[in-house]
């Protein structure tokens, strides 16, 4: 959701300077993924820590298989190398039959997701200069949300991010050349709530996010780290720390995609 947010903050304001395509290109990149969550105490200390490495690549050239390396550690069992496999060729299948896997993703750039339009009425930005990060010219941003906006997010009004929207300020690095978003800072100034804070109470939220040229014109996150503290249904408070790193990224071979392949047979 968070990193969602901040690409569409990335989106709005490149949106004048860059027009997407109306069919986004494949991402042909493999990578490792490292996730590590905390769960924190009232004192901010760790009272449990999840660590999970996976295999991230695009499968028939269309969506991200996230393949599960080891979790704390630990190297998979035979047994769930084996549930592995088979939840990579259940993948596969689903595509090959027109269908979206469960947990997939688009392998397209993050800030192409989002109308422009829509994006442009949630966010208000404000150029404040430029800076050199990672030896690469930026133009730094200042933004915030737009008050009284709804948004929509592929076709529907999404409440709930109207009302994150409203609490967030932050920062944004643009590449000068390619008009991509090179870091972002997302802060919380001040709690949000939905239902009154019956269902969702956000008391602090802070997300720092990092992005990697992998080619001209092509970025990825590179890493993200952040820290949430929340309640949900009033009774259920939450610490959250977490730490994702994206690394090894690997250009592969281009895939020929199902519907190509039975033309070409055809033919």
């Amino acid at each position: 959701m968070i990193l969602v947010l901040l690409a569409a903050a990335a989106a709005s304001i490149t949106a004048a300077a860059t027009t997407l395509p109306s069919s986004l290109p494949v991402l042909p990149y493999s990578f490792r993924q490292t996730t590590v969550v905390e769960t924190l105490d009232r004192a901010h200390k760790t009272s449990e820590r999840d660590t999970k490495v996976e295999e991230v690549f695009p499968v028939e050239g269309k969506l991200l298989f996230h393949r599960l390396i080891s979790r704390n550690g630990k190297p998979l069992s035979p047994k769930e190398e084996e549930a592995e496999a088979k939840r990579l060729e259940a993948f596969r299948q689903a595509i090959r039959d027109g269908k979206k896997p469960k947990h997939s993703e688009q392998v397209t750039d993050l800030t192409a997701r989002f109308s422009g339009e829509e994006l442009e009425r949630a966010f208000i930005s404000e150029e404040i200069g430029r800076e050199t990060l990672r030896g690469r010219r930026c133009i730094l941003y200042k933004f915030r949300g737009r008050p009284g906006r709804s948004i929509k997010i592929g076709g529907q009004y999404q409440k709930f991010f109207d009302v994150v929207v409203d609490g967030v300020v932050g920062r944004l690095w643009i590449d000068e050349e390619d008009r991509k978003p090179a870091r972002g800072e997302v802060r919380l100034k001040k709690p949000v709530s939905f239902a009154f804070g019956l269902l969702v109470y956000i008391k602090q939220f802070d997300l720092d996010v990092d992005f990697e040229r992998l080619e001209p014109g092509v970025w990825w996150p590179l890493k993200a780290e952040g820290i949430a503290d929340a309640r949900f249904l009033i009774f259920q408070p939450c610490v959250k720390r977490g730490q994702v790193l994206n690394e090894n990224f690997k250009r592969m071979p281009p895939q020929e995609s199902p519907t190509a392949k039975a033309a070409a047979v055809a033919r």
